[in-house]
């Protein structure tokens, strides 16, 4: 029990990355009506089927040795991220109807507050997401390593080998590597 408590935080960290943003989805599909609804639905697609694909089907790949290439991984990276701006300019849209009612002159400034925050995080999270993506994806490509075919990925600066396994995944073993 102890061992749980201490890892608690970390659960708790990826939890709220990873899964918080597809429930909230979820939840304003549930709610919304006519063609929102509609819309609301491929926004938590784009959010649930990243969380699958690479999460759920990762694991199961795992449990057989073999891992996703970068070619599965990317845009399951590129979608999160997408569907994760996607929430907070639905978020700041929902902020800017809120505070309609306020004076005009604060209901001014609030609006040019929401505005520029938003911007500014949209900018932020497209960034960074889009970065880490990409280096949680990494590059890939085909080559004959030690007489057998392989998979050679990019991490960082250096090339870790793989066992070749076909167009979408790879062996999760590293067999080697080079710079």
């Amino acid at each position: 029990m102890e061992k749980i408590m201490e890892s608690l935080p970390s659960y708790l960290f990826y939890f709220c990355i990873f899964f918080l943003p597809a429930i909230l989805t979820l939840a304003l599909a549930l709610k919304a009506a006519g063609w929102k609804r509609f819309l609301s639905w491929g926004h938590f697609a784009l959010l649930a089927l990243p969380l699958a694909i690479a999460g759920g089907g990762g694991m199961l790949l795992s449990s057989q040795g073999l891992s996703w290439r970068s070619c599965i991984k990317l845009p399951c990276g590129f979608a999160y991220v997408a569907g994760v701006t996607l929430l907070l300019l639905r978020a700041a849209a929902l902020l800017w109807r809120e505070i309609a009612w306020w004076r005009p002159v604060a209901r001014g400034v609030g609006r040019c507050a929401i505005f520029a925050a938003g911007a500014f995080l949209c900018l932020a999270l497209t960034w960074y997401g889009l970065i880490f993506s990409a280096i949680w994806a990494g590059r890939d490509r085909v080559e004959t390593f030690k007489g057998r075919t392989a998979v050679a990925e990019q991490t960082w600066t250096d090339w870790d080998v793989y066992a070749y396994h076909g167009p979408l995944v790879r062996g999760a073993a590293r067999l080697g590597g080079y710079n």
